[in-house]
């Protein structure tokens, strides 16, 4: 009991001691590649499973796809075609929820996009299957909601099947979050899932598309927030998957082009589908409920294995180059790409990124004014003023 004892201790400390560095969240159920609180996992990260792939708070980047942790020792999670499961989030800094102050610091930088994903060949392709905007993540709640797609064909194969959690924060740097679970599927179809990629943004010089998210409208920052949004738990239960299926929320029939690929080579997957996932049909096209696959995805030269997501069309102006600057860095030449300079920092919203040689102009959304974090690095924050 002492030696048990001595472990929980130990546990507690660790967290509590990384907690005073960084205490982003990460996704808790189902379990997650190496996190310290899966018991299953093959190496327990108590330093940098809450940071981003960016890397930050003493931790190195991590690679993509689910920051290159290993598969888990032994698979125990298995989900039912047409099941419902209820996400849950962690944050070392509160260990015990039911108690916790939820005016605390969850570092959950005012939400952002929260995307969750199947991939059948260990992530290198992606079925978004739910999608939360603004309120995501918060672990104060315990009921976002994702749904296994009916049609979902069963994977037993272990350490090719995953459900991934991917997360762009709305407030703070722009950084790319994500966490894998090692799951297996009991399915109901044979035909594989169409591929309906997860954003691929703010992690350059792999994702070089820089976006920022809307936040959450209650602007909490990082205390407790809104909770899922009633339109999108409907949105992701009423989800059904098919050829012409897209992501909730998106505007129908509009299909923008990443500002931030260019040289793509890959075809429309209607006409080549994926081996792991090519086009499926269950039979429902209601435009409300049926998740468009991308029929255009562009890939980066970086990653030509993989097609880089058309940007969702709902977002801030952040999302796309502003092309009605006047800046005079628009359209400057630069030499570190993927880097970013505020234009005025601290008082205004516009920042330059630097994009192929080339610095593009784009804002923070709302009020959010632009701070410089690094000398390559910037964070859309409120002003000090306010």
């Amino acid at each position: 009991m002492k030696f048990i004892s001595a472990l929980i201790i130990t546990f507690v400390t660790l967290f509590s001691t990384i907690s005073l560095v960084s205490a982003h969240s990460s996704m808790l159920y189902p379990p997650v590649r190496g996190h310290p609180k899966n018991p299953n996992a093959a190496v327990q990260d108590f330093a940098c499973i809450i940071t981003p792939l960016n890397g930050g708070g003493g931790c190195d980047p991590k690679p993509f796809p689910c920051g290159g942790y290993p598969m888990d020792k032994k698979i125990v999670t298995t989900f039912q075609a047409g099941q419902i499961i209820d996400v849950k989030f962690f944050n070392p800094n509160f260990q015990n929820i039911k108690t916790a102050n939820p005016n605390n610091d969850q570092a959950r930088h005012n939400g952002g996009l929260c995307e969750f994903a199947l991939s059948y060949d260990g992530g290198k392709t992606y079925t978004v299957i739910a999608t939360y905007h603004k309120t995501c993540p918060d672990i104060f709640f315990d009921n976002w909601k994702v749904k296994i797609p009916d049609n979902a064909p069963s994977c037993d194969n272990p350490g090719k099947c995953i459900f991934s959690w991917s997360w762009i924060n709305a407030v703070g740097n722009r950084e790319f979050y994500q966490n894998c679970a090692d799951i297996k599927l009991v399915g109901n179809s044979t035909e594989p899932l169409p591929i309906i990629d997860i954003t691929r943004a703010n992690l350059p010089p792999l994702f070089k598309n820089i976006i920022t998210p809307e936040g959450d409208p209650k602007n909490t920052g990082n205390a407790k927030g809104s909770g899922p949004l009633a339109e999108d738990v409907k949105a992701n239960l009423a989800l059904t998957i098919g050829p012409d299926s897209s992501k909730p929320g998106s505007d129908k029939g509009s299909n923008p082009k990443n500002k931030g690929s260019k040289g793509s080579k890959s075809k429309p997957s209607k006409s080549k589908p994926s081996p792991n996932n090519p086009n499926s049909n269950n039979g429902s096209n209601s435009p409300d409920t049926t998740r468009k696959s991308n029929s255009s995805p562009v890939t980066t030269p970086e990653q030509d294995s993989s097609p880089v997501p058309t940007p969702e069309t709902n977002r801030s102006p952040a999302n796309t180059p502003n092309q009605g600057s006047n800046n005079s860095l628009d359209g400057a030449s630069c030499s570190t790409n993927g880097a970013m300079t505020c234009v005025n920092a601290g008082s205004t919203s516009e920042f330059a990124t630097c994009d192929n040689g080339k610095q593009v102009i784009r804002q923070c959304p709302g009020v959010l004014v632009c701070q410089q974090s690094t000398p390559t690095t910037i964070a859309c924050n409120f002003s000090k003023t306010r």
